[in-house]
């Protein structure tokens, strides 16, 4: 039986930070006609965030038969991998949150024998302002009390910011990811998440804040990429384990690279990382291991880019997916193009292609991942609170030929 009960680093503050580093491979936002990376430096708020010491041993792995019984995962192996996707969640100042949870539990109670999601993955920013463990209850467990899969997690940049004397009294005990620790790092994965609530949600106990999730179809290397609002931060130890992973990936299973600040955002609030896009796109060149999708959050709506690379095999696709309109309850807006919000799809630059977004409503990615492709479905729909339990659409579709590295 799972250990978890459900019904269902390093990177001291004193080592060089990487955000101020000048790209040295062209970006393949350069010159595009969509505004999706920022033209200019902006100071952090906040400091880079001391890494808490990790949980389990380098490298950080973890494994779905930690959360599975091993018949589960064996028939996962032999048909299909499931699993649900968004980021930026857990906002207290309206129920957003609870819309979407509701969504994702609809989904899950409505698939098909077997293809139920076999677990969710948080893109970040799972409590909203400042990651606090008394918010946990209120906007973790209880939005989630009647979701039936396990939840596993990297943290946004939410989760680790200190208190903000801007927002109200500074607690002098606060540490930074004290929250996102205690429920996502818990030595003990039996202990209930929380006592004031209906949900019988456990703790979890990742090996780190940036670690490894192993599957019998996919791989998926979860980043870490700190507190800043504007750029990602990475510094070179977690960099050189991000390669490392790279080049241990399984190469005869699908490759999914998360990381909360997303490398592209045509978003007038939150634009796409350079820090975020030289990381990875380097890190891909210097191991000739180049992800079959990239995942994210920060930016609060949907957005879908293909980048167009080369690789040893040739030209490939790789998908790029903002996913964060999972509950912060204010959605986010695209820039205009000749005073209006653009068509999609659209061509940005020689390599980069907006493929769709839906900047209306609060939503989920649905992925269905099988020894041949990975399978994309976008469900959102537009908030009302009156609604218990919301229809959503399937706004946007997409399939990745693993073999082929083409998107359709």
């Amino acid at each position: 039986m799972s250990k978890h009960v459900l019904a269902p680093g390093r990177g001291a503050g004193n080592q060089r930070p990487q955000a101020s580093a000048a790209p040295t491979t062209q970006s393949h936002a350069t010159n595009s006609v969509l505004a999706v990376q920022s033209t200019h430096f902006v100071a952090p708020h906040f400091p880079f965030q001391p890494l808490p010491p990790p949980l389990g041993k380098p490298p950080f792995r973890f494994d779905l038969s930690q959360l599975l019984h091993p018949d589960e995962v064996n028939k996962i192996a032999q048909t299909k991998l499931v699993f649900h996707t968004v980021g930026d969640t857990g906002d207290e100042r309206g129920k957003e949150m609870d819309f979407v949870a509701a969504m994702m539990t609809e989904d899950y109670d409505n698939s098909p024998e077997g293809e139920a999601p076999a677990f969710y993955y948080h893109l970040g920013d799972v409590v909203y302002f400042a990651g606090d463990v008394n918010d946990y209850g209120e906007n973790f467990y209880e939005t989630y009390a009647e979701y039936p899969a396990l939840i596993v997690s990297i943290p946004g940049n939410h989760d680790c910011q200190p208190d903000d004397p801007q927002d109200g009294p500074v607690d002098p005990n606060k540490k930074p990811l004290d929250g996102w620790v205690q429920n996502f790092m818990s030595n003990d994965p039996t202990k209930l998440g929380s006592l004031k609530t209906t949900s019988s949600r456990t703790q979890m106990d990742l090996p780190n804040v940036y670690w490894t999730f192993t599957t019998p179809l996919a791989t998926v290397i979860g980043l870490f990429s700190n507190v800043g609002e504007t750029e990602a931060e990475l510094h070179q130890d977690q960099i050189d384990w991000f390669k490392g992973e790279l080049k241990a990936a399984d190469a005869n299973k699908a490759l999914i690279v998360a990381i909360h600040h997303p490398p592209f955002s045509g978003d007038t609030e939150h634009a796409g990382s350079t820090v975020a896009e030289k990381v990875l796109f380097e890190s891909f060149a210097a191991t000739s291991r180049y992800p079959h999708l990239i995942l994210s959050g920060h930016v609060h709506n949907y957005q879908r880019f293909t980048v167009k690379q080369t690789d040893n095999t040739g030209s490939i696709d790789i998908p790029c997916v903002v996913a964060g309109a999972g509950g912060y309850s204010k959605l986010g807006k695209l820039h205009k193009v000749k005073g209006k919000y653009p068509v999609a799809p659209l061509q940005l630059t020689d390599t980069l292609k907006l493929e769709k977004y839906d900047q209306d409503n609060f939503g989920f990615l649905r992925l269905e991942v099988s020894k041949q492709q990975i399978a994309g479905t976008y469900f959102s729909a537009r908030y009302d609170e009156t609604v218990t339990a919301p229809k959503p659409a399937a706004t946007d579709k997409f399939t990745i030929d693993l073999k082929r590295r083409s998107v359709k």
